[in-house]
């Protein structure tokens, strides 16, 4: 009877432990290099973006065709991309919902040179914004700079090519 008691123990137990966080899934599924943009209707579809864990700096760029200050910071996002020296990867996140938007994303990155990863977030709830950043209100642009765990917020446009290698520069680690 003991022996029962004590193998009941040991399964309720070891059945109690958190099991160990899965791995978020490498950006390489979740940004395809296809035109259109891979549309993502929720965000815990998109979600390990958010949550890559190697040596690499991710800068993640919100922002929408209807944006002028989204539109006119792209090129600059574009140039860092080109100058890396470091692990950086650049994304952005389209939040058009129309689909006429959403059809013109690739000629309207393509006519400006934007070479960049992009996917669209059709997703309009709100709750994902305030898991990201509690302060973020769905303002655009909005970029999400991390290595890791550190991570930095801009809810405000990059004017010049300095400012946003400002930004990207302390989490490069140089």
């Amino acid at each position: 009877m003991r022996w029962i008691i004590v193998t009941l123990t040991l399964l309720f137990t070891a059945g109690s432990c958190d099991a160990p966080t899965p791995p978020a899934a490498p950006i390489s599924t979740l940004i395809a290099p296809a035109a259109p943009p891979r549309v993502y209707t929720e965000y815990d579809e998109l979600a390990d973006l958010f949550h890559q864990r190697n040596d690499t700096t991710y800068l993640i760029n919100f922002w929408a065709t209807w944006c002028k200050p989204c539109l006119e910071e792209l090129p600059l996002l574009q140039e860092l991309a080109a100058e890396k020296d470091r692990p950086l990867e650049i994304v952005l996140v389209s939040l058009d919902t129309q689909p006429e938007a959403i059809a013109r994303i690739p000629d309207y990155l393509a006519g400006r040179g934007v070479l960049l990863p992009n996917v669209v977030l059709t997703d309009e709830r709100q709750e994902w914004k305030t898991a990201l950043d509690e302060h973020w209100d769905g303002t655009l642009p909005t970029t999400f700079i991390y290595r890791n765990e550190l991570r930095y917020v801009y809810r405000r446009n990059f004017r010049t090519l300095p400012d946003v290698r400002e930004a990207v520069r302390p989490l490069l680690g140089g």
